[in-house]
C-alpha cells in the first residue's frame, strides 16, 4: 500500500511539472504581433540579410559542400542554399525567428504581391561563385 501512494504521488507531481512546462511554451506569443506592416517589412529584410550573409559564408566553388534549408517568406515555403560549415543550430534558429516574423507578416502582404508557382527543389548548384537552388522546370515550358 505504502508503494501504491509514492507512485501515485510520484506520478501526479510528474503530471503537474509537464503541465506547466507544455502550458508556459505553448502560450509565448508571438513577439512580432504588435508590429505595423511597414516594421515587419524592415525587419523582414534585415532578417533575410542577415540570414543569407550566415548561410553563405564563402564563395560556392563546390556544390557538394552545400546544402538547403527551407524558410518562410512572403510567397510560403522557399529553400536557402547554407555552406555545410555553418553552424546549423545557428542557422535554424536565425530562420525559426524569420519564421515566426513571416507569421504575421505573410497574410499583410501576400495578397498583393505576385508569387511565382511552388516548384520542387532538386539541389544546390554554383552558379557564377553563388550558391543558388535548382528547381523543377515549370510544366508550361
Amino acid at each position: 500500500m505504502k508503494n501504491l501512494s509514492i507512485l501515485s504521488i510520484t506520478t501526479l507531481l510528474a503530471c503537474c511539472m509537464l503541465f506547466v512546462v507544455c502550458k508556459s511554451e505553448s502560450h509565448l506569443e508571438n513577439p512580432y504581433k504588435d508590429k505595423t506592416e511597414k516594421e515587419l517589412e524592415s525587419l523582414s529584410n534585415e532578417k533575410y540579410s542577415k540570414i543569407v550573409a550566415f548561410a553563405r559564408p564563402k564563395a560556392c566553388s563546390d556544390a557538394t559542400e552545400w546544402e538547403m534549408i527551407e524558410i518562410r517568406t512572403v510567397c510560403g515555403k522557399s529553400y536557402l542554399p547554407y555552406q555545410k560549415s555553418v553552424d546549423k543550430t545557428t542557422l535554424q534558429n536565425m530562420i525559426n525567428d524569420n519564421n515566426r516574423l513571416m507569421e504575421i507578416y505573410q497574410p499583410m502582404v501576400a495578397p498583393k504581391i505576385n508569387c511565382i508557382p511552388y516548384r520542387k527543389p532538386l539541389g544546390v548548384i554554383c552558379k557564377e561563385g553563388k550558391a543558388d537552388i535548382k528547381y523543377e522546370e515549370s510544366a508550361s515550358k
